[in-house]
């Protein structure tokens, strides 16, 4: 439910109260998976930079496995998946990977989902937890929390549903400005539904009530000072001061 509101808050003037729902990710990471999750989590945020700094970047077996143990955590898991992915040879992953993501770099989005795909155990949800990490101008993770805010039809993890899914965020990204990402919007959305969950609470409301509350204070203070910097009160004791003198 928070999600869904959240995502109908999309112009420019919203982007402050989607900075402050994905303030809040990393500490509803650890709520979610412990210390363990955290660790994959800045291990995955690592592995983004890594690709970004290299020429022609690859994934790694090992590094594979770790994402989806990160994807397991943060999600559901599913580890009868887990002996099809170890499965996969160490060179058949850097090819994979290397042909999706220089597909990623034409913007081919469903062409680099597919070439992840062509591994055993990686389905489109996994191929985006990867693909975010190279190109998150262009991909979203395909969380279960992102599908049911963003697809109306029953949940399924299909190279047709993200492809929807993940056109929305891109939408959404262009709308609240040049600082974000398919990513970001996809973390901001996650941590509200996550919020909702651990609390019952709608943060979206609470924080639009926090922000007029402060704008209220913000503006009688303007009110209280005069253009020359006496307030309204300093100014009513020198005033009194003058008729008693």
């Amino acid at each position: 439910a928070a999600a869904v509101r959240l995502a109908e808050h999309t112009s420019r003037r919203d982007e402050g109260l989607w900075e402050k729902i994905e303030a809040r990710y990393k500490e509803m990471i650890l709520e979610k998976g412990g210390e363990k999750l955290s660790k994959l989590d800045d291990d995955c945020d690592n592995f983004s930079r890594k690709f970004r700094e290299t020429d022609s970047p690859t994934l790694s077996k090992e590094e594979l496995l770790s994402v989806v143990e990160w994807k397991f955590l943060k999600g559901k898991p599913r580890y009868a998946l887990m002996n099809h992915l170890k499965s996969n040879g160490s060179k058949l992953v850097e090819e994979s990977s290397s042909d999706a993501f220089k597909k990623s770099t034409e913007r081919d989005i469903s062409g680099a989902i597919t070439s992840l795909c062509e591994l055993k155990g990686v389905g489109p949800a996994t191929a985006s937890a990867i693909l975010s990490l190279h190109s998150p101008d262009l991909f979203a993770f395909m969380d279960d929390e992102i599908i049911e805010c963003l697809f109306d039809g029953k949940r399924a993890y299909t190279l047709k549903i993200y492809l929807e899914v993940n056109s929305k965020c891109f939408a959404i990204s262009q709308q609240l400005g040049k600082n974000w990402s398919p990513r970001r919007v996809g973390r901001a959305l996650w941590t509200a539904a996550r919020i909702f969950a651990l609390t019952g609470e709608d943060p979206i409301s609470e924080i639009k009530q926090s922000t007029e509350a402060e704008n209220k204070k913000t503006k009688v203070k303007k009110n209280d000072v005069s253009d020359d910097g006496v307030s309204t009160v300093q100014r009513r004791v020198s005033k009194r001061r003058k008729v008693q003198g």
